[in-house]
């Protein structure tokens, strides 16, 4: 009995000695950043069905979260964001989220039949002008932050 006894103290002590160890391999210390990426995105697929495969290039502004581990691995993600583009050989649409605005704000038809809504030339008037508001912002931010860069910080 007395030896069953030792022998579950010490598996105990063995036990609580490593669970720190377990943890710290499980929750890795890392550094994240957010950001905001505003370019060309093309996105060209590799797999899927072929009739399925489509070219996609847009003027694109999307959240981004770059991550940093302390083993020294980097990922970046890119959201989806704002997306004034073609998809295919379709007509220049814009998109949030990935989901075209076309299927967000459906206008209903009017009383002879007539499709009711905004044009195709007005979405894109509209995705234009969200786009430019959205640049002017984040030149804003960025210019402010270079422009509170004391000497010798790196402010990039």
């Amino acid at each position: 009995m007395r030896k069953l006894m030792i022998g579950a103290l010490l598996a105990g002590q063995l036990v609580t000695a490593a669970q720190p160890v377990l943890a710290a391999e499980l929750i890795e210390a890392r550094s994240q950043q957010a950001g905001a990426f505003a370019g060309l995105r093309l996105r060209v697929p590799l797999d899927g069905d072929a009739a399925q495969r489509r070219i996609r290039a847009g003027l694109a502004v999307a959240p981004t979260l770059h991550a940093r581990s302390a083993g020294g691995e980097t990922q970046l993600h890119v959201g989806e964001g704002v997306e004034l583009g073609l998809v295919g050989r379709g007509p220049v649409r814009l998109s949030i989220a990935g989901t075209p605005v076309s299927r967000l704000a459906r206008g209903g038809s009017g009383p002879n039949g007539e499709r009711l809504g905004v044009s195709t030339l007005g979405w894109v008037a509209i995705g234009v002008g969200a786009f430019l508001v959205v640049a002017a912002g984040a030149s804003y931010i960025v210019a402010d932050n270079i422009l509170d860069c004391d000497d010798g910080e790196d402010c990039t």
